[in-house]
């Protein structure tokens, strides 16, 4: 639908530009000599690419790169002067051409384009597509800019709104929506839930394009498989399903805008307790610790909060190919290097900069395996741009390596998906049980990795940072607390880990070691274990200190 469009936007200029020159002979005239003086620099920038490459120069130093540079430079000089000439003879044209029915074709046109019966696209997509497309034509017209067609791979989407029939405002609650009829849910509802899987499977019916009549409609069903349950009490205003080709497949998800009734804070004296987090990550078997949590519940042992195994399993195999990929865009780099410099592209060519980066690197960085497999896309694409020396070496990269780079991409994001969805799920069972969540106050920035800061943490710490990345789950227990009206609070973690939480015996001997011996009371600790009981204890204090000063004001 949006090269449709496209082509109707230049047919369009086209209708403007012959009314123009049908209304007046100068404009006409002008534009003729403007339309071979367009040619005539399409050509010599040809013929300066040709002198450079035969000359082997870029920066225009022999005596012909210089003469076919000043030719073009020329060139340049008449279309600004004759730009400035046609100014006003098209506004002179303009006033002569009725540029109403021009405006009104035009917009017809467009309408008919859009309609449900002549795109077979959803309505409100269809919708969506035209209103993008206006605004970056908008934008081409003040930047004097080219509307290009756009080639698609399948990606789009689906918009649905969630309403009752009797009811002209959006929004369902939660119970309607997973009860809702297909007929009533205006283009998706739910068919019902297989409970048979790990994780329940939601069956949905949607609308996902067609034309006015139901004959016409293309329907779908899908299996939602459904990663957290819907807050309570909300109310679900619309959704949309997302999809995304990957491989020789497609991907869909399904995002949904809900409204949430703020919740008011829970006073302490209503609270169910206190909850210890130690947050950090540690290597504990075959997957990473991100968090140790203990609650004042003596019955209940201490949670220790693990990346899944299979997440776990998946991301260090990314980490594996990211290293065997960086290696052979090394060898790469070493053996094209001196080839690219030896062939050097214009200064104009399209692909300078990526010419540039790859060639004249700095001798100390590396080729990259994300920088080189952009060069072998452009390769495959326009193999006879360099000699076929450089074209064969860069084609076995990519016939090695192209699948394992898309492989890394594609389960990297469905890992760390995974994770989110997993750390969400945490925080929604930490906030549920009602007590008064206490947290470390850490600046996590310092084990951050940045441009211009690297960390002193080793391979090791640093791979099991980004297995765990405790940020994210500290980011996701604050957010589900703040939703629910539950407290947190955070304290300063000194020493959290080498006082004895029976005793509150400080160990200042103690060094990195896992498991430790009171010296005062002869408990047997775990490291993590004690930090959290430790935390957990602050947060009782902090609700006894709380109580006695509002009885005070009380008094």
């Amino acid at each position: 639908m949006w090269n449709t469009l496209v082509a109707l936007h230049r047919e369009s200029r086209e209708n403007w530009d012959d009314a123009r020159r049908a209304a007046s002979i100068h404009y006409s005239e002008k534009m003729d000599e403007f339309d071979t003086l367009q040619r005539s620099i399409t050509l010599q920038k040809k013929a300066l690419r040709q002198a450079r490459m035969e000359d082997g120069s870029k920066t225009g130093e022999t005596p012909r790169v210089k003469s076919e540079y000043a030719a073009l430079k020329r060139l340049f000089q008449e279309s600004k002067n004759l730009s400035a000439d046609l100014k006003p003879l098209r506004k002179d044209a303009d006033g002569k051409i009725d540029k109403k029915a021009l405006k009104e074709a035009y917009r017809n046109k467009c309408k008919q384009a859009v309609s449900v019966k002549n795109c077979g696209i959803y309505r409100r997509t269809a919708d969506q597509i035209h209103a993008n497309f206006r605004t970056a034509r908008d934008k081409a017209f003040k930047d004097n800019a080219t509307m290009r067609f756009h080639p698609f791979d399948g990606t789009g989407y689906f918009q649905f709104r969630c309403g009752r029939r009797d009811s002209k405002t959006d929004g369902i609650t939660g119970d309607e929506f997973m009860t809702a009829s297909f007929r009533g849910f205006m283009g998706f509802a739910v068919q019902g839930i297989d409970n048979s899987k790990k994780k329940p499977r939601i069956r949905v019916k949607a609308v996902l394009t067609g034309g006015a009549t139901k004959a016409n409609k293309v329907f779908h069903d899908f299996d939602w498989i459904y990663h957290r349950p819907l807050p309570p009490d909300c109310q679900i205003q619309n959704g949309k399903i997302l999809r995304a080709r990957v491989g020789d497949k497609f991907k869909y998800d399904l995002v949904l805008t809900i409204n949430v009734p703020v919740s008011e804070v829970i006073p302490p004296s209503k609270l169910n307790g206190t909850i210890g987090i130690d947050i950090g990550f540690r290597r504990s078997g075959d997957t990473v610790l991100v968090a140790t949590v203990m609650t004042d519940d003596a019955v209940q042992p201490p949670l220790e909060v693990k990346a899944p195994l299979k997440m776990v399993s998946a991301l260090e195999h990314v980490i594996d190919l990211q290293s065997e990929l960086d290696h052979a865009a090394t060898d790469l780099g070493k053996a094209i290097t001196p080839l690219l410099l030896a062939n050097p592209l214009p200064d104009d060519h399209p692909k300078f900069k990526l010419w540039q980066s790859v060639a004249k690197r700095p001798s100390f960085v590396t080729l990259s395996y994300e920088k080189a497999y952009k060069f072998a896309l452009w390769l495959n694409r326009e193999p006879d741009t360099f000699p076929k020396e450089i074209t064969r070496k860069v084609f076995t990269w990519w016939r090695s390596y192209s699948r394992k780079y898309r492989e890394i991409h594609n389960r990297r994001k469905k890992q760390l998906t995974h994770r989110k969805h997993f750390y969400r799920q945490v925080a929604y069972d930490l906030v549920a049980q009602r007590k008064l969540i206490v947290l470390e106050k850490i600046d996590l920035s310092r084990f951050a990795e940045t441009k211009d800061k690297d960390t002193k943490l080793s391979n090791k710490a640093r791979a099991q940072r980004f297995l765990g990345a405790v940020s994210e789950l500290r980011d996701a227990i604050k957010n589900a607390a703040d939703r629910e009206g539950v407290p947190y609070i955070e304290v300063n973690p000194a020493y959290t880990s080498k006082t004895c939480s029976a005793c509150r015996h400080l160990n200042k001997e103690l060094k990195a070691e896992k498991k430790w011996d009171c010296p005062k009371c002869g408990v047997v600790h775990d490291r993590d274990v004690n930090a959290a009981s430790n935390l957990q204890q602050m947060g009782k204090r902090y609700i006894e200190t709380v109580e006695k000063e509002n009885k005070k004001v009380l008094e």
